[in-house]
């Protein structure tokens, strides 16, 4: 019985260590934050295409322009007081659109071509993957443990302990136990671990 109150006694100076220790570590101890990373993508595709204008000559409005200055169309003869100095010519308009762009084309015809003019304008690209990637630092702390065991095999219950686990920040841990399935003669446990993995 006298040694059964020395492991008692030892065990419970051991766990009193552990805790002081533990309490030691962490005043000692400078905290080291680490950020969570985030990495933002943006793949932004820029499609090359060829692609031809094939202007249209079949469709066309008469209008009527200036002899001098082939700027000033008159488009209706209602409009048209001056019949001397305007003459009847053909406007030819055609539009390429596409994901991309739009293309306006204009000519202007008496016979031969007086004005030719192509206008675009330009769509913004489209962006077509947006990836968002974050990576939480990871974080260990040391912690203290309460657990309890049951246990036995095929033929007896043999096993009703209860313990604490001390954890330091899950690289190693040390805990003791106690199986009190025998209470006039419970059996002491110790132990110590390592983690083998990451």
């Amino acid at each position: 019985m006298e040694e059964i109150t020395k492991i008692k006694n030892l065990m419970l100076v051991l766990v009193a260590v552990l805790l002081f220790l533990n309490l030691l570590i962490k005043r000692k101890r400078v905290l080291e934050v680490k950020k969570s990373k985030v990495t933002i993508v943006h793949d932004t595709i820029w499609k090359t295409k060829v692609d031809t204008l094939k202007v249209q000559t079949i469709k066309y409005k008469k209008v009527y322009v200036h002899k001098n200055d082939i700027t000033k169309i008159i488009k209706d003869t209602v409009f048209l007081n001056d019949t001397v100095n305007y003459e009847q010519a053909r406007v030819y308009r055609d539009t390429l659109i596409n994901d991309d762009f739009e293309i306006y084309s204009f000519d202007l015809v008496k016979g031969s071509l007086l004005d030719s003019r192509l206008s675009y304008k330009l769509k913004v690209p489209k962006e077509i993957i947006t990836t968002k990637k974050i990576e939480y630092a990871k974080s260990y702390s040391n912690g203290m443990y309460l657990f309890s065991e049951v246990g036995g095999n095929s033929t007896k219950f043999d096993n009703l302990s209860i313990g604490i686990q001390y954890n330091r920040k899950e690289k190693w841990f040390a805990s003791y136990r106690i199986n009190l399935n025998e209470l006039n003669q419970p059996t002491h446990n110790i132990g110590i671990g390592f983690r083998l993995f990451n």
